[in-house]
């Protein structure tokens, strides 16, 4: 057994493939799979089910990956002290929620850049439960995500929960509605809403089932601007981030609905691989990126309807 055996059958773990190990390695496949079978020899047991696509550990691969991981953040721990004098430095694969919009993900490479700048960056905009998916697969190293209030994080990630926030009902400001609806008295208007994925969406699902509400779809549509250039022509309701709202081109012909028995809500949290290592300071990096952001976004959100 030795290091670059345990190296690559790490790599194929988090990548899913030999194919995509070896692209990582900057290896051949059949070099790869050597690698992992003087492993298996060594250990005398099969390491990974090769039935199944993406390639999943054994259970003596899931335990062979859990006490190798740590043994690999050691030695690059090692080369990053020896080496670049204790700067982390290779790869950092990140991701960041979409609902925080792209200036979110573009103030943490800068600070990351300014920070670390040894660092390879990979950064991803996504859906929190694409996200948290990766994050479980290992194709990430961390990420930004919202949860519903009083979830938990998986337990096979770290991270720490930065707050709580509070996501606005808009609609047009020509439409006439009740001054504090509920969700029955709004029911027959469409929503035009993210794909599936969207924590959002999740929530309104989740109140008007419990209801026994209908969810009617007016457009599934990404993207602010074109949710609110909708909304603003009447389109049909939205939820957005406060500060989506407030900074909106559309802005002045939006208004807030205050929904008596519907206030969306999600917890943000910093997550990370539990086997993190050196870079678990670009991690702290990272969080005290995505607090500055919120900070200035909340001092700057909307206290009364539009």
């Amino acid at each position: 057994m030795n290091l670059i055996d345990l190296e690559a059958f790490v790599a194929v773990v988090d990548h899913g493939s030999i194919v995509a190990a070896s692209a990582v390695l900057h290896l051949t496949q059949s070099a790869v799979t050597r690698r992992i079978q003087n492993l298996e020899d060594s250990l005398g047991v099969p390491l990974l089910d090769r039935q199944n696509r993406p390639l999943q550990p054994t259970r003596a691969g899931r335990e062979t990956y859990e006490f190798a991981k740590p043994v690999l953040g050691s030695v690059s721990d090692l080369k990053s002290a020896i080496i670049h004098n204790g700067e982390p430095a290779g790869d950092f694969r990140f991701g960041v929620s979409r609902s925080l919009g792209d200036l979110a993900l573009t103030q943490s490479i800068c600070h990351l850049r300014e920070g670390y700048s040894k660092l390879r960056l990979q950064a991803f905009a996504q859906w929190s439960t694409t996200l948290l998916e990766r994050l479980v697969n290992r194709t990430l190293d961390a990420a930004v995500v919202f949860l519903p209030e009083g979830a938990a994080p998986p337990d096979s990630v770290d991270g720490e929960r930065l707050g709580t926030q509070t996501l606005l009902v808009v609609a047009a400001k020509s439409n006439q509605l009740p001054r504090s609806p509920r969700l029955k008295d709004i029911s027959s208007t469409p929503w035009i809403l993210n794909p599936h994925g969207c924590g959002a969406r999740s929530m309104l699902e989740t109140a008007l089932l419990r209801q026994g509400l209908p969810l009617a779809i007016a457009v599934e549509a990404e993207g602010n601007d074109l949710q609110l250039s909708l909304v603003a022509q009447n389109v049909g309701f939205a939820i957005v981030m406060p500060h989506v709202y407030d900074s909106s081109p559309f802005r002045k012909h939006l208004k807030m609905i205050k929904v008596k028995d519907f206030v969306p809500q999600q917890s943000v949290w910093v997550l990370h691989s539990k086997h993190i290592g050196h870079l678990f300071p670009v991690v702290r990096c990272l969080k005290d990126a995505i607090t500055q952001y919120l900070q200035t976004r909340r001092h700057g959100a909307t206290s009364s309807p539009g």
